[in-house]
């Protein structure tokens, strides 16, 4: 059985050094000792071989400037260098003696303007220039707003009378469509006395009628009666009558003046007078009053008067190569000696036509008494 270990003995004197054993396995690197001392300078050693360049290492500062060196010899002209800006200008030297003249510089840089002078006296008057030649024409300007109606302008001067253009073609057929009924026209004249019928079959007799007026000779009556008669003033119902129709024989009459319609259809109480186209009123009443008129180679507006003013107006607008119609009609209240006529306004909306074939006409008839 194994004991418990004696306490340590004391060291041994050192044996005799022994041979060196083979060299063991490098150990791990130790932990990095304290810096030492720095030891004395040792002495120089031989100068070694030049190393690879190493990395350029940052500017040092300036050392200080060293004493001039002595004036070497002039080296070769170098390259021509550029131009350095120019210096602050010196102060100005002695003046020297006048040397030879030199060869003429470059020109110097221009300097900057100096004050304005006094103002001369005017010069003589130039000779006058040219025209010079008119510009482009600029482009149009924006429309403007459209302005108000003027009013109507009075009525031109009549032109002169053109000459008679040559008979047009026939226009087409136009659409037959039924007017208006006109008003009921005059009671025409008494035709003449037929022939006598067949007599009839007597009748059964009638019964006895009031007493009779006494009859007296030469077609005399009681006072009071009146006889009517049937003639140029009165018809058959005894009311007074005026009336005419006349028609144009000459197209494209003057404006400006009444439209003599020169040719007689009827005018018995001789009240429209066909040298001046004017109908002068003789029975006080109401009238009626009726035009029709063609229209051929421009527009035409015509217009009613009574006693110099327009009562009414009829305007037409021309359509080429057709020949159109214009018509109108107005109930007027006459006094006597009222006058009433057509007339064109002005000269530009002439077109009123009228040939042997083709009539443009105006009527008028008296058809209550006032």
């Amino acid at each position: 059985m194994k004991g418990q270990r004696g306490p340590e003995g004391l060291n041994g004197v050192p044996g005799e050094k022994g041979e060196q054993g083979p060299v063991g396995a490098p150990g791990e690197p130790g932990p990095v000792g304290p810096t030492g001392p720095m030891g004395p300078q040792g002495l120089r050693g031989a100068a070694g071989e030049n190393g690879f360049p190493g990395a350029k290492g940052e500017r040092g500062p300036a050392g200080p400037a060293g004493f001039p060196g002595m004036k070497g010899d002039r080296g070769l002209p170098g390259l021509e260098g550029k131009l350095g800006e120019p210096g602050e200008p010196g102060l100005p030297g002695p003046k020297g003696l006048p040397g030879l003249p030199g060869p003429k510089g470059d020109t110097g840089r221009s300097g900057s303007p100096g004050l304005p002078g006094p103002v001369g006296s005017p010069g003589p008057k130039g000779i006058a220039g040219f025209n010079g030649e008119p510009g482009p024409r600029g482009p149009p300007g924006i429309p403007g707003t459209r302005g108000p109606v003027g009013p109507s302008g009075s009525p031109g001067f009549p032109g002169s009378k053109g000459e008679q253009g040559a008979p047009g073609l026939p226009g087409p057929a136009g659409i037959a469509t039924k007017g208006l009924d006109g008003p009921i026209g005059p009671p025409g004249l008494p035709g003449p006395k037929g022939n006598s019928g067949e007599p009839g079959l007597p009748g059964p007799p009638g019964p006895p009628g009031p007493p009779g007026q006494p009859v007296f000779p030469d077609g005399q009556a009681l006072a009071g009666v009146p006889v009517i008669k049937a003639g140029a003033s009165q018809g058959i119902t005894g009311m007074p009558v005026s009336a005419f129709t006349a028609i144009l024989s000459k197209a494209y009459p003057t404006s400006a003046v009444p439209i003599r319609f020169d040719k007689i259809l009827y005018n018995r109480q001789q009240h429209y007078d066909p040298r001046t186209g004017i109908f002068t009123c003789r029975i006080p009443g109401l009238y009626y009053f009726a035009y029709h008129v063609h229209v051929k180679g421009t527009h035409v507006w015509v217009g009613l008067y009574k006693n110099g003013s327009p009562i009414m107006y009829t305007f037409d607008e021309y359509k080429k190569g057709y020949l159109d119609q214009a018509s109108g009609s107005a109930v007027v209240d006459l006094m006597e000696n009222d006058q009433v006529w057509l007339q064109l306004p002005n000269n530009e909306s002439n077109g009123l036509y009228s040939s042997e074939y083709v009539h443009s006409s105006f009527s008028g008839f008296l058809f209550a008494q006032i």
